[in-house]
């Protein structure tokens, strides 16, 4: 009798077992079935919400800094133009670069009263090379079922650009830089209306014996964007964009302006008279000026860009990262 129930016993274990084996065998196919059509439903979705745009942007950029009272001067806009990516992994984060070129200026003139001798009298132009990589943060969703829809958005990133503050030199055979003694100013008579470029002349005292603490600026640099904008959607296709980003800088010298006079004939035995006579433009000498402030140095240069994007959007083949 024992054998005859031991033996029942053992085959209803290994039946029981080969029902589990089997249980959880169709409980993993049903999971991985389910793991399998979840993960084609996200990567359909993915393809369908992510993006790659390309186009051309463009507007105008300005500076705000020493030559300029306030922050949005419309006389300081210049035209600028470039082109544009951007690729969109969801519905809410949007990732960018862009390279732009355009023009930044400032002039005293604009503010002064042109009858004050003492008037500093400077200003500059310089192009501008701006490339920027930038996260925007979409905030409002757009379902990927929509054709089209308007999102508003705010960015920020980083930015590399690139500047080189010019002035025209105008030649005043009554400038005190003319008559002061052992002057050799009346050299540059023939360089009359010449555009010249500020930064090679240290017209602050840049790494002169005196100043050697001053160190040359340099004319690439480093800034962070700020911005915000709002992106039309016409279709599946194109999309507008209207925003404006200004770059916080960490340069007072867009301007070649930022700290104080000096002794112009410093400037002039360390970099020759142009130096001296760029340095100080005033109608007057301001020897009695020397050391006293040319600009703020403790508030540097900004710099802005208004700009209008159309892109053109791509689709690959599969789902995957692009390759900028």
């Amino acid at each position: 009798m024992v054998l005859l129930l031991i033996v029942p016993i053992g085959m209803v274990k290994r039946l029981n077992n080969q029902i589990m084996k089997k249980k959880v065998l169709g409980l993993l196919l049903v999971i991985f079935v389910l793991v399998g059509i979840n993960d084609q439903a996200m990567a359909q979705r993915w393809f369908k919400t992510s993006s790659l745009e390309f186009g051309l942007i463009g507007g105008a950029s300005h500076y705000s800094g020493d030559l300029t009272n306030k922050y949005f001067e419309t006389k300081g806009f210049k035209p600028s133009i470039g082109i544009i990516t951007r690729y969109t992994p969801g519905e809410l984060v949007t990732f960018r670069l862009s390279a732009m070129y355009g023009g930044l200026e400032g002039d005293d003139a604009w503010y002064e009263d042109q009858n004050d001798p003492t008037r500093r009298n400077l200003n500059f132009v310089s192009t501008l090379w701006d490339f920027t990589g930038a996260a925007e943060i979409n905030l409002r969703r757009l379902d990927m079922k929509d054709n089209s829809g308007v999102i508003p958005f705010v960015f920020t990133g980083f930015s590399v650009f690139k500047f080189n503050p010019k002035a025209q030199f105008n030649y005043d055979p009554n400038s005190p830089h003319v008559t002061r003694p052992g002057s050799i100013y009346t050299t540059l008579e023939d360089r009359d209306g010449e555009m010249v470029e500020l930064q090679p002349l240290g017209t602050e005292g840049q790494e002169t014996t005196e100043f050697n603490e001053r160190k040359r600026y340099h004319l690439t640099q480093l800034a962070i964007p700020l911005g915000a904008g709002i992106k039309f959607k016409f279709n599946h296709k194109w999309t507008l964009a209207v925003e404006y980003g200004a770059r916080i800088t960490f340069t007072d010298y867009i301007d070649d302006v930022s700290m104080t006079y000096i002794d112009p004939s410093r400037l002039q035995a360390q970099y020759g008279p142009m130096s001296a006579a760029m340095a100080d433009r005033s109608p007057v000498l301001h020897d009695e000026l020397l050391n006293n402030q040319r600009g703020n140095p403790d508030k540097n240069d900004l710099y802005g860009i208004l700009g209008v994007s159309l892109t053109y959007r791509i689709y690959g083949n599969r789902p995957g990262c692009p390759t900028f």
